[in-house]
């Protein structure tokens, strides 16, 4: 895929999370109206709000990581440059693809044990757990690509600066 392809739908993907946290927001404010106008207050408003929250926010930090506005200590970064600049670069986004491998594979055993016994939220409507948490391992594998594409980013540049 191209580059100007790949930014298009990773501009596209960072919008539908907007809009998914968007429409949290809503359904919050719809949630806090029917409460204090009506007096009527449904349990799983609060749950979908709070479900579709953490769906954005974990499905968006694979690109907040291609963009580097994650959080760092640059400041420590910023005072050193050459071979260590690119040697803390490269350790950092090793330890963050360590990190998110091993959260994901956290998560499919858990995601799995969910599926496998069929846990439930216990709701007017019985949602089924591993449906919200499906989150957090596709998240983190995304999140793990991005980190993947960082280390061959910097590979890339090292090479560059050897030739």
């Amino acid at each position: 895929m191209s580059g100007d392809a790949f930014k298009k739908v990773e501009g596209g993907f960072q919008l539908a999370c907007a809009y998914i946290l968007g429409l949290s927001a809503c359904l919050m404010l719809a949630g806090i109206i029917l409460r204090e106008a009506f007096g009527i207050s449904f349990d799983f408003i609060s749950d979908f709000t709070v479900w579709l929250t953490v769906w954005a926010m974990f499905l968006i930090f694979g690109p907040l990581l291609g963009e580097r506005a994650h959080i760092a200590i640059g400041f420590l970064i910023e005072k050193v440059q050459g071979k260590t600049r690119l040697t803390i670069d490269f350790f950092n986004a090793l330890c963050i693809l360590l990190y998110a491998v091993a959260m994901a594979y956290g998560a499919i055993v858990s995601l799995h044990f969910l599926f496998t016994h069929n846990v439930v939220y216990p709701r007017y409507i019985p949602i089924p757990m591993w449906i919200v948490q499906l989150c957090v391992p596709v998240g983190f594998l995304i999140f793990a690509a991005y980190a993947v594409g960082e280390i061959y980013k910097l590979v890339k540049r090292t090479r560059g600066k050897q030739a």
